[in-house]
Order: C-alpha cells, then structure tokens, then sequence
C-alpha cells in the first residue's frame, strides 16, 4: 500500500467531499478518486458510502481509519528523525586529538555553526579505522605506512612554569637536570598519552624521574595548581598561551624537548563537509614557528 493513498484517504474522510479534498492537497478530484479506487481493490472492500455531494466513511472505512492515521503518523516521525539525524550529522565533527585544540574549536564552531565533538582518550589511528573520528591531531607523526593525508600545523616546544614567587621563577633558562630535586605537578603516570611520555622522556634522559606531588589530567588544571604554588610543572609554551594565569611564569629549558602536530585523515576517506571546513581552518592557522 503506498502510504500516500493513505494520506489522501484521510483527508477525504475529514472533508468528506472529494472536490475539496482534492483542493487541499492540489490534485485533481479524478486523480484522487482512482487512488480511493486502487485502496478499495486491494482491501477487496469499499471505504466510502458515495453520493453527489458527500463521500463517507462506511463501516471498513471507519475500522480502517485508526490504522491509517498511526501508519502515517510514523511514517512521519520516521522522516523526521532520518531528517534531524542528517541535519546533525552535517552541523557535528569528531575529532581525536594528542595537542589541545579546544580553543580552535571554539572559534571554529563560532565562525561555521558546526560543533566539534574531541576525544581525547583512545589510538587515534583506530579511531580513524572504525569511523569513530573524521580527523585527528597527532604528534611527532611517522609515515603510517602512507595510510594518513597528514598536515602540519604546529610546532611547539617543552617549558618549566612555577609561581612568580619560586626561586626559579627568576632565571630565564635553565638545565633540565637542575629540576631533578624539584617538587612537580604532572599528568598522572597512568595517563598513557604521547603527551605525557614526551614529558616525562625528557626527564629521564636528563637523569631523574620526577618528585610528583600533585597530578591533574588537564593541563588547564596544572596551570591552577602551579599558581597556587603547590609545585612546577613542564608543558608546552603555545599550548599554555590560552591557560595562562598573571600568578605563573615561564623558563626555558634545555636540551630543548621538541614536537610536531599534524592534522591526519585517512587517505581512502572522503570527508564530510564539516571535516574539509575544519582542515580548511586549521591551514589558515597553521604555526610551524618558535
């Protein structure tokens, strides 16, 4: 049955006139009247008692008329949900990211309307795999075999921030190994993400592991316990930029601890227009400079 007779079959129920039926759903009465025609064969039954100036429901007519209106009802919220599931499909981004990005996606939400959902936890190679992310941020990127579009879009490097009131808080450089007795704020040793190792590598290739009082799993929330002075902590100098607070300073620290980020995705992936506009954004803030 092709539910828009029965759409049609509705409406000449509750006009009961097939004239002004066919008004209201700008077709014409002949039409109309051979899709009733083609309903009433297939049930094998009449639906309408008929006279010059009236068409109403009989009795299969009337058992009929509840379950057109629920077919049609759901057809309708059928169509509306596959509707509202694309909508947001097109105005919703996933991305997996090994850098903070929360600022760009802020303003890039701003600028398009579209919302960037980030996933910080997890591979995010197989992310890209299984669907579950369009794009991904990635650090110190290796080949991958030639699977990734990969471009480059920062570079940034490791610094030592502490209170203004700390005694290091004075030096503009200094050896990393000078912090081994140092009491630090970090990301938990838990927390397996590159981040973390790259931080925690360069200690160790300094000579020490690190005295971890406190630990956060944001750098935002390090940020806020270094300006209470509860310790130093090593983050990334333009990952801090937006975080930073007046109660915390910034020392270089050598050797240098270095890192590239790239924005990847699959290369036998076609993006959605949401991801192009995304790559489009982050090439025009593209930052490969100390």
């Amino acid at each position: 049955m092709d539910i828009g007779f029965l759409k049609e079959f509705l409406v000449v129920a509750q006009e009961g006139k097939l004239g002004e039926a066919a008004e209201r759903l700008f077709t014409t009465s002949s039409s109309l009247s051979k899709h009733i025609h083609a309903m009433e064969e297939e049930y094998g039954v009449l639906l309408f008692e008929r006279s010059r100036k009236a068409m109403i429901l009989n009795d299969y007519g009337q058992a009929l008329l509840p379950y057109a209106e629920k077919i049609v009802q759901m057809q309708a919220e059928a169509q509306k949900e596959l509707q509202d599931k694309a909508v947001y499909a097109q105005n919703v981004l996933s991305i997996s990211t090994e850098y903070r990005v929360f600022e760009e996606a802020i303003e890039f939400r701003k600028k398009h309307h579209i919302s960037v959902l980030i996933n910080e936890n997890g591979e995010s190679v197989d992310f890209l795999k299984n669907g579950v992310c369009e794009l991904a941020f990635r650090i110190n990127l290796e080949n991958e075999k030639g699977e990734l579009v990969s471009i480059p879009y920062r570079r940034d490097r490791l610094v030592m921030i502490c209170h203004k009131s700390h005694p290091l808080a004075k030096c503009k450089q200094m050896n990393l190994a000078d912090l081994k007795n140092e009491e630090f704020v970090l990301f938990p040793d838990t927390q397996e993400g590159i981040i973390c190792k790259l931080i925690t590598g360069a200690c160790r290739k300094a000579g020490f592991v690190p005295k971890i009082v406190f630990t956060a799993t944001t750098g935002n929330n390090i940020v806020n316990y270094v300006a209470q002075n509860i310790g130093i902590s090593l983050l990334w100098e333009k990952a801090l930029t937006p975080i930073m607070r007046d109660e915390i300073t910034t020392v270089e620290v050598y050797p240098q601890t270095e890192l590239e980020v790239f924005l990847c995705y699959l290369k036998d992936k076609k993006l959605s227009d949401a991801a192009r506009a995304f790559t489009r954004f982050i090439e025009g803030k593209r930052d490969m400079e100390f």
